[in-house]
């Protein structure tokens, strides 16, 4: 697929949302990833007036800080709504569009929407690609919109490792990993160097996975004759500054997705990379449900100064899909920016960057 395919994609059969009030189907984990996008989008006057759901276990809640209500308690106002379907699963897609389609709403995907309203900025992303990436790109793009199912463009090497300049070993390196889980990545990070870095520093901030990634530490520490200090782990979210809030699991993932819920009244602070890390780093991996662009934010002033490989994942919600490598742009324009897909859904999309 190349750039015309692209503009036909995202020109053809633009949504009429315009005066229109803008309900999101689907109060779930899927919507709780899109929260900070749609935060940043309200200042272009993309305002989201709450939540339909058919879980009526869910009815007359708060979600994301906006009503959840029944598909049927709008339907008196239906010609005056425009519904946008948050998930990215076809057959759930599939579901709610007949549901939508027989009683009378207007309705799209949220990402045909954001994608088509953001064209330009899509296409500045797609001019700063590798032609390699470019297909992939493409190809998400379609799929995000359309949720057809079709056969997705996998990489089948490793995730966060997958392009040359990754794999070197460099007995310098500091390793920044921001979402660590239980300490998988810091694993196949040792694995991948050979057991050859300066430092690794780990940010996790599920108590449960951390304490997973403790254990695992301790034991990578005397499997592989580490100094005591070698890898340095803090059970800290990241984000753009200093936050309040809580730390809650996504359903049903046993801890594999944590957000952060900012909230005045939480027990739970996260930290910027800039005011935390006061030494150069080399790497940076980040996969925090949809933080990333806040943790980019929180650390412009070390990625210009050490300007490390950058291994970001995108994929949480449609808003970092364009806005994410713009502003890694922004920060260092000399970054070469790549895009690889690393599974058969919709999830673990990379942002690849480095200096050549």
């Amino acid at each position: 697929m190349g750039i015309k395919d692209v503009d036909l994609i995202l020109t053809e059969a633009f949504p009429e949302i315009e005066n229109k009030e803008l309900w999101i189907f689907g109060a779930g984990n899927t919507a709780a990833l899109y929260y900070n996008g749609l935060l940043r989008l309200e200042k272009e006057g993309f305002y989201i007036k709450g939540y339909i759901d058919n879980d009526r276990r869910k009815w007359g809640q708060k979600w994301n800080h906006k009503d959840v209500v029944s598909l049927d308690s709008l339907k008196n106002r239906k010609n005056s709504i425009c519904v946008l379907i948050c998930s990215i699963q076809s057959k759930v897609v599939s579901s709610i569009s007949r549901q939508l389609t027989e009683d009378g709403f207007e309705h799209y995907h949220i990402d045909e929407v954001i994608f088509k309203l953001h064209k330009e900025e899509i296409l500045q992303v797609y001019d700063l690609l590798d032609n390699d990436s470019k297909k992939i790109y493409a190809i998400l793009l379609k799929e995000r919109m359309h949720c057809e199912g079709i056969q997705l463009p996998v990489d089948m090497n490793e995730q966060y490792f997958a392009l040359r300049p990754f794999m070197f070993t460099n007995p310098g390196e500091v390793f920044v990993d921001c979402g660590a889980y239980v300490g998988d990545t810091i694993e196949r990070y040792i694995w991948k160097r050979d057991g050859v870095f300066k430092k690794i520093i780990g940010f996790e901030p599920d108590k449960k996975n951390f304490l997973a990634m403790w254990h695992r530490v301790k034991r990578l520490d005397q499997e592989w004759g580490l100094d005591e200090n070698a890898i340095e782990i803090y059970e800290k979210g990241v984000a753009d500054k200093v936050l309040r809030g809580r730390v809650e699991r996504y359903e049903d993932n046993h801890g594999l997705g944590s957000r952060i819920i900012d909230t005045d009244d939480g027990n739970y602070t996260t930290i910027s990379l800039d005011e935390f890390i006061k030494q150069p780093y080399s790497f940076l991996k980040a996969d925090i449900e949809s933080w990333e662009y806040k943790l980019i934010q929180g650390a412009k002033e070390g990625i210009k100064s050490s300007r490390p490989l950058l291994a970001i994942c995108i994929y949480h919600n449609a808003v970092d899909f364009y806005q994410i490598p713009l502003l890694i742009h922004q920060i260092v324009p000399e970054y070469n920016l790549a895009i690889r897909h690393h599974s058969h859904t919709l999830a673990d999309t990379v942002l690849y960057a480095w200096i050549p």
